[in-house]
């Protein structure tokens, strides 16, 4: 009885913050197309493909995913310029669901657990994370991190904030013949805070390996939907053999697992399910196909007690997770009258934390 009343708890809470997410998304039709008013001044450049000629609005999170931000001027509500030199290095990494931000050792994180209407759709407030380093390491320069010029001074303190973020133009043009110094220019982006402070950050390409496997777009993953074939978890024993075992919740013949992706007015997300609730998490697919999944949110009914289980299981794979993505042709298709209509390609998910999964990709049912 008491897991079943923590299970509602954490359902309610989901679902509460669901329908925020989902009242700040109706100001546009989910099919419509994207909103290009946030600009990049950069060609297309066949060297780094995130750099875009125009990014979409559903695309800024996603496309800044790529690249490594350093702080470098605040303004203010008012349009001054914030003194920032005594600063120690502030640096920014944005995930699906939170973006971190690095002094030092201290860090702190804003969660996005709940969407707004634009132009400010973020809402969170900031929160310390426990440090990872030590001090005396952390600082090249020995900057003393005090109240003053701390993270934290950059924000209210105590108190939620709503925000977004705006790609701003480069400061070189680039071109397709252009030398790759030039195509490298560090790119810029603003955290915006309603009735708060403007930072402004440039930002380095990730040096991101090239993938292997055919290529992988979002457009490709929207365009299907896809069944989960296998799911192993892999562990090394004290000899060091590789030992394989079957993810048994993943293989229930009621409870069928998939996948889906559509992209939204302000990002793309990514829907899991094994045929009980419905589910939502915004995810990054970036150019090593390094595949990110954000927070989960779901609806709220009650799938038995065997799907209750299989499905916690799966959401807490998946949730806030990290793995590689590798596209192949299958070597056998389907038994399937319309087997000629599509290409069928396996999906490799290799999960940061050691388990490998296989989808297969299915046409895609119209709601």
């Amino acid at each position: 009885m008491k897991m079943t009343l923590n299970r509602l708890t954490l359902s309610l809470l989901l679902a509460a913050s669901f329908s925020v997410a989902l009242t700040g998304c109706q100001s546009a039709p989910m099919k419509s197309p994207q909103q290009t008013n946030t600009v990049d001044n950069t060609t297309f450049n066949p060297i780094n493909p995130t750099d875009n000629a125009v990014i979409s609005e559903a695309q800024v999170m996603q496309w800044s995913g790529h690249y490594d931000w350093q702080l470098a001027q605040v303004i203010n509500q008012n349009g001054n310029i914030i003194d920032i030199e005594n600063f120690a290095p502030i640096t920014l990494a944005i995930e699906p669901s939170s973006v971190r931000f690095y002094q030092g050792c201290e860090q702190y994180m804003l969660d996005f657990y709940a969407m707004s209407a634009p132009p400010y759709p973020y809402y969170s407030h900031l929160a310390k994370v426990p440090a990872t380093c030590n001090d005396d390491n952390a600082l090249d320069n020995k900057t003393v991190i005090t109240e003053d010029n701390s993270i934290q001074s950059l924000f209210v303190k105590y108190a939620p904030v709503r925000l977004n973020f705006e790609l701003l133009p480069t400061s070189h043009l680039t071109s397709k013949s252009a030398p790759v110094a030039i195509q490298a220019a560090p790119k810029r982006l603003a955290l915006n805070i309603e009735n708060g402070n403007r930072l402004i950050f440039t930002g380095l390409a990730k040096p991101l390996v090239a993938p292997t496997g055919l290529p992988i777009t979002n457009e490709l993953l929207e365009h299907y939907d896809w069944q989960l074939v296998s799911a192993v978890s892999n562990t090394f024993d004290e000899k060091g053999q590789l030992i394989r075992k079957s993810l048994g919740n993943f293989y229930h013949s009621d409870h069928p697992i998939s996948a889906s992706f559509e992209s939204w007015p302000d990002n793309q997300y990514a829907s899991f399910s094994s045929g009980c609730n419905g589910s939502r998490a915004p995810y990054f697919l970036l150019k090593d196909n390094t595949f990110k999944v954000g927070t989960i949110i779901s609806t709220v009914m009650g799938c038995g007690e065997t799907g209750n289980r299989i499905e916690t299981a799966l959401f807490d794979l998946m949730r806030n997770s990290s793995s590689k993505l590798t596209l192949s042709l299958q070597t056998k298709k389907p038994e399937s009258k319309n087997q000629t209509e599509f290409p069928h390609y396996n999906l490799l998910q290799t999960m940061e934390t050691g388990e490998t999964l296989v989808w297969q990709n299915e046409v895609k049912k119209i709601p």
